[in-house]
């Protein structure tokens, strides 16, 4: 090869050379009509094939699998949903009867208990529990006036001296009477109180703390009972057994005190919340 044709092969472009632009225009109308990626069972239609079977074959299979394998559908889902609705419904409604059921039972309680009252520290000895009672009333209580009772029978286990009398009277006006005057009693080893449930108990007894204290800290603050509440400075206090000290309105029983009194009572309503749940759990074990 001659030294001028190699020359003419390595000979560089010239500059006016023109160069290949690339194309800004849209894709052609054959790239337009060209049909887009789908999906797998869209493309082939109910009549394609996966691998040896056929779509429709395929979608028997996959519904055979999840029926043999008890997975749930939408369907089951959506019915189950429903269902659980309905009990939640049922549920809310039963909660309301059995709240209302309670409350009827409180009140009947409580009635059945209205005209009653504990007699202690009375020494019973071989006498009637009535005729014992009577002479009390009269010679301790100084009451004059004849008492109906219905009838009077010892609590508690047999065998102690002075154990507490129950005592059922047939007029409200005479457990009224008698309870206008133990006041008498205050320093003795006598006690006359009312018949109270269980949960009333425990709420007095809570109520009753919260006096002590209160007295405690303030020394010439009015307080009183009346039913089921404390009152104090002519605002009634009750215990929940769920929430604690609460106004007969429902609103906080430690931030009206705080208002009325200027006092905290939080530390104490927190400890006597701790022991009602303390007692809770242990009633809740021993039932187990």
């Amino acid at each position: 090869m001659s030294q001028k044709s190699l020359q003419e092969f390595f000979t560089p472009r010239a500059e006016n050379t023109p160069k290949r632009r690339r194309s800004k225009s849209s894709p052609s109308s054959e790239e337009k009509k060209r049909p887009k990626k789908q999906t797998l069972f869209t493309s082939m239609g109910t009549s394609g094939k996966v691998g040896e079977l056929s779509v429709d074959e395929l979608t028997t299979l996959f519904s055979n699998l999840i029926d043999s394998k008890g997975l749930a559908t939408k369907q089951d889902l959506a019915s189950t949903n429903a269902e659980i609705a309905s009990l939640k419904k049922e549920n809310v409604e039963l909660r309301k009867k059995v709240d209302n059921l309670h409350d009827r039972l409180k009140v009947y309680d409580r009635h059945m208990r209205k005209n009653n009252l504990i007699f202690g520290g009375i020494e019973l000895g071989d006498g009637n529990p009535s005729e014992v009672v009577r002479e009390f009333i009269r010679e301790v209580l100084q009451i004059e006036n004849e008492i109906h009772i219905g009838r009077a029978f010892p609590l508690g286990r047999q065998g102690l001296k002075k154990r507490p009398l129950m005592v059922e009277f047939v007029k409200g006006d005479d457990v009224n009477h008698i309870m206008s005057k133990v006041a008498c009693l205050k320093g003795t080893s006598f006690f006359v109180h009312r018949d109270y449930s269980q949960e009333n108990r425990i709420i007095r007894s809570k109520l009753t703390s919260i006096r002590k204290e209160i007295l405690k800290l303030k020394q010439d603050t009015v307080t009183s009972f009346r039913r089921e509440a404390l009152v104090v400075k002519d605002v009634p206090f009750v215990w929940d057994l769920e929430e604690g000290l609460r106004t007969a309105k429902g609103e906080d029983g430690v931030r009206v005190m705080t208002e009325i009194l200027s006092l905290d009572l939080s530390d104490i309503v927190a400890r006597l919340r701790l022991e009602s749940n303390v007692r809770d759990r242990n009633s809740q074990q021993q039932a187990d």
